[in-house]
């Protein structure tokens, strides 16, 4: 018993296979990434500059609601889907 599936079928289902295979090789996976670092500086224009983990200086916003953060306090920075422009801190460690 076949179901109705035929030869044409089997060949669209193995093109789909292959498409999907292709896609999968080619996309770059990008992934939310948080890591620890200390406020170095509290900047005039209500950013703080933190070292990022690859120990580059990053003047960052904070989005902690009524965050008050102070010079060597560590904090936790996330680089949402890999954007680096979107670095931010998330919270207090």
């Amino acid at each position: 018993m076949n179901n109705g599936v035929t030869n044409k079928h089997i060949q669209a289902l193995d093109i789909l296979i292959k498409e999907f295979v292709n896609l999968i090789k080619t996309h770059e996976h990008k992934y939310d990434k948080t890591f620890a670092s200390a406020v170095k500086s509290i900047n005039k224009d209500s950013t703080y500059t933190i070292m990022d983990d690859g120990g580059v200086e990053r003047k960052l916003k904070c989005s902690i609601p009524n965050a008050a953060l102070k010079v060597g306090q560590y904090v936790w920075v996330k680089v949402p889907s890999g954007r680096l422009e979107d670095m931010h801190i998330c919270g207090i460690k």
